[in-house]
This record gives C-alpha cells, structure tokens and sequence, in this order.
C-alpha cells in the first residue's frame, strides 16, 4: 500500500548534497519532465518506467502545483510491466515449428529457431495486457529526506537508478541505526557503534 491508500510500507533517505541554488520549483518540474515514464503499449517491450504524477499516475505533464506542496514534493514512480510465461511461449512455438516443417518439409535449424522464436515472443507481448503500479515519492526539502512507498530491494535499486540520473543528488538509506547515530551526542553514538548482538530469553 502507498501513502494515498492504507499503511504504506516506507524506505527513508536522507539527501546527502546540499541541494544546489539552481533546484528551484521549475527546475524540479522540468527534470521530472524529462525523465518521465514512457509509455509501451504499442510496443513488444516488456517493462518500462520513469516518474509520473502522484494523484494521477498517468499523466507525465507535471504542471505547476501536481507535484509542489508547499516547500516539499510529491510524485510517482510508474513501473508498467508485461509478463508472458514460458509455458505459454513452449506451447505456442511448437506449433509455430510444426507450421514451418509442414512448408518446408524440414526442421528449422538453430538459427532459424532463434528467428522464430524472437518473432513469436515480440507478437505475443504486443498481445500481453501491461500491469501498473505506483510507488508515491515524497521529498521533504526541510529536512532533506526522501519517503519511498516501497521497500523491496529490486524497487529500491530502481528508484535509486531512476533518482541519480533525474536529479544527481547522492542518497543514503536511512535504518534504525543512522537513525539513532544522528539524533544521539557523540557518547551516545560511540555506545550505538559499540554494542552487540544478543538474544532475548
């Protein structure tokens, strides 16, 4: 669930750059802009994704005020995927071999077979109904902090990617430990960094 819907579940950043002069409200937008999701409906392509809109997950436009709060920002990241299953590709390749031995009264050869089958696969995706999901992304200028409504390991490796090159702002996860190290005075940090692992009896 994201932050619109239910209990979201949330990976913290922290915005490790000062965030240049130049990252103003227009400038956030165009970058958005220009790193936006691309659509693949008509394609053979099996995934795609790039930001989009937060109250409206398809529409890339990001005019002024659909991804602006006040001082902080909030937008998607839209990941659309088709998914076709080997079973499905196995079953309709054999008789797709079959075709192709009735014409030729041959079997197709090794190159031959990888030519059929690439064929066979680009028809079937453009066949496959894409499924949408949306990740909300809310950026916290005030306290540099980005919330992701995700947590998988895959995603988060996906926003990161799709962040660096949007916005070239280094980013560190924030997990309970970098949590404590920053709220705590030096003492307190060398005790965190200093204890050990145990089990609760």
């Amino acid at each position: 669930m994201g932050f619109l819907k239910g209990s979201p579940t949330v990976t913290r950043y922290r915005i490790v750059d000062a965030l240049p002069e130049d990252y103003t409200q227009e400038f956030i937008g165009e970058r958005l802009r220009k790193h936006c999701f691309q659509d693949i409906e008509d394609s053979a392509e099996e995934s795609s994704s790039g930001w989009a809109e937060l109250l409206d997950g398809f529409s890339c436009s990001f005019r002024e005020g659909s991804y602006s709060f006040g001082p902080n920002y909030a937008f998607s990241l839209r990941l659309d995927q088709r998914r076709l299953s080997s079973k499905i590709l196995s079953r309709y390749y054999a008789m797709r071999e079959t075709e192709f031995a009735a014409k030729t009264g041959r079997r197709p050869n090794s190159v031959k077979r990888k030519e059929l089958k690439e064929a066979l696969r680009n028809e079937l995706l453009r066949k496959t109904l894409l499924a949408t999901d949306l990740y909300e992304v809310v950026w916290l200028t005030g306290r540099s902090e980005l919330w992701l409504a995700a947590a998988g390991e895959k995603l988060r490796s996906l926003f990161e990617d799709h962040w660096a090159r949007t916005f070239g702002l280094s980013l560190r996860m924030l997990v309970p430990v970098t949590i404590g190290l920053e709220l705590l005075d030096e003492k307190g940090r060398l005790r965190l960094l200093d204890l050990k692992p145990s089990l609760f009896q």
